[in-house]
């Protein structure tokens, strides 16, 4: 089978631009014809650049053109697209229509839904746009890029694509990255008929590690989103608790610093290679993630379970599905500021930690591997082509 992938990097590098080369590595390694069509967004750097952004929800030509001279010199059997914002714009999937090639794309966000694809607006979840005619409320909060003008236009672009029938008419198989992100689509206004569940993966295996070195650990984005001043917080008023150990950067970075020099059971060590993570994680206690918002599948809960490490995130979102509480780790209500000490308190107390990282290896190996996904993958393949013949199968 020949695929080409399609994707527009972000300026930083996250998630998405990781399963996105994994995929691609994947797929050859299993013996498929893969080619990736990358692309950046690095020109969005002041006004103008997001405002050209904005405008290309409508219609890229140099999106579409890049699109058509890959089909031309591939000849793919299918379409993968996994972001297209702002580069490409939405006009590439009616390039692979008019070309009768399938196409499948991941939604690794809530993009089509809102402005905001993370629903997450002023330190909470968000969802005042969905199910609205004209997401007026997102407007109204620039959630683009804090621009009420870049908002409105990216807004209307994306409901102009809604109108014209673009997500239901030139899309044949939609990836979600949990059934809780499913919903959201379905309610959002997608054919549940259309979209399928496939979590993300790691294309390698860490191995199991023993852990029980005393420490607990966060690994991510210093962001108000990743709950990180949750954990600054419980971290201050519980003097008792275990050593603290915090791998990251991003726009918090000056607290976390600031904290750990003040408190003798938290300790910053800033952003840290691939190796250095997985033996961080690898020794840990547990991973805390006290997430604000909803995660897509993040990778390095993934990562954790692979090498055996319990997972404590908030009860939210796909975290819920990722995690057996109880077994492979712990799950917290966000709003309550006493239920992250709790749980830590509750899994030390009862001796929880070893058995759970038991049940975390079997998560991974069960669900998250390469050869699952692989299979997973190329039946959506399958799948999209056989229902891009018979069209009709779908009703919109």
């Amino acid at each position: 089978m020949r695929i080409l992938l399609v994707h527009n990097r972000y300026q930083q590098k996250g998630g998405e631009d990781a399963v996105a080369l994994s995929e691609k590595n994947l797929l050859a390694r299993n013996g498929e014809e893969v080619e990736l069509l990358e692309v950046d967004n690095d020109n969005i750097v002041n006004f103008r650049g997001k405002l050209a952004a904005s405008l290309s929800v409508f219609y890229s030509a140099r999106g579409v053109d890049l699109l058509n001279d890959a089909i031309a010199k591939f000849m793919p059997d299918v379409v993968h697209i996994h972001n297209w914002f702002p580069t490409l714009s939405p006009g590439i999937f009616w390039a692979c229509k008019k070309k009768k090639i399938p196409v499948v794309h991941t939604l690794h966000n809530y993009r089509l839904l809102c402005a905001s694809p993370s629903l997450f607006r002023d330190g909470v979840v968000c969802e005042d746009c969905i199910g609205t005619t004209l997401r007026i409320p997102g407007v109204l909060h620039g959630c683009y890029r804090g621009s009420r003008t870049g908002t409105a236009i990216a807004t209307a672009g994306m409901l102009a694509h809604w109108k014209a029938g673009t997500w239901r008419q030139a899309v044949d198989r939609f990836i979600a990255l949990s059934n809780f992100a499913k919903m959201k689509l379905i309610e959002g206004g997608l054919p549940a008929a259309k979209i399928v569940v496939k979590p993300n993966f790691l294309d390698y295996d860490p191995g199991f590690r023993p852990g029980g070195l005393g420490y607990f650990a966060f690994v991510g984005r210093l962001a108000e989103q990743k709950g990180i001043s949750i954990l600054l917080k419980c971290w201050r008023e519980c003097p008792d608790l275990p050593l603290l150990r915090i791998v990251g950067s991003g726009p918090l970075e000056g607290s976390v610093r600031e904290l750990s020099e003040s408190l003798h059971n938290v300790e910053y060590l800033g952003p840290r290679n691939a190796e250095e993570v997985r033996q961080i994680m690898g020794g840990a206690e547990a991973l805390l993630c006290p997430s604000l918002g909803y995660e897509g599948m993040p990778l390095v809960v993934i990562e954790a379970m692979a090498v055996g490490t319990p997972v404590i995130a908030s009860r939210l979102g796909s975290y819920v599905e990722m995690i057996a509480h109880g077994k492979s780790g712990m799950l917290f209500d966000i709003d309550d500021p006493q239920a992250l000490p709790a749980c830590i308190r509750q899994v030390l107390r009862d001796q929880m930690l070893a058995g759970m990282r038991e049940e975390a290896r079997k998560g991974f190996e069960s669900r998250y591997t390469g050869q699952a996904n692989f299979a997973m993958l190329r039946k959506i393949y399958e799948d999209a082509i056989y229902e891009h013949v018979n069209s009709g199968a779908f009703v919109s």
